[in-house]
């Protein structure tokens, strides 16, 4: 018998799909990855001290653009979910 306090958010969502949410994040990170490192390099070869990278970001310094931005980025990342492939069950 499930566990009554724990939600199941995925009771319906097939492997594949979970798949897909998987391989487009790890694509997402990897491209960010790639480009930041890229960035990085150009900024220190041009006498940018990256420490400033590393200091916090207050969550209510986001503007409405950002705010827009990471909400698209969560809907590309969940679609699989939202209409998920009924011939992958």
């Amino acid at each position: 018998m499930a566990d009554a306090s724990v939600s199941d958010y995925f009771a319906s969502v097939s492997k594949s799909d979970m798949m897909r949410v998987v391989l487009a994040l790890a694509t997402e990170v990897y491209a960010m990855r790639d480009r930041q490192k890229l960035l990085e390099v150009i900024l220190a070869e041009n006498g940018t001290d990256l420490a400033r990278l590393d200091e916090p970001v207050d969550s209510a310094a986001y503007d409405e653009a950002r705010l827009a931005e990471r909400d698209a980025f969560v809907a590309r990342l969940f679609a699989a979910m939202a209409a998920p492939d009924s011939g992958s069950r």
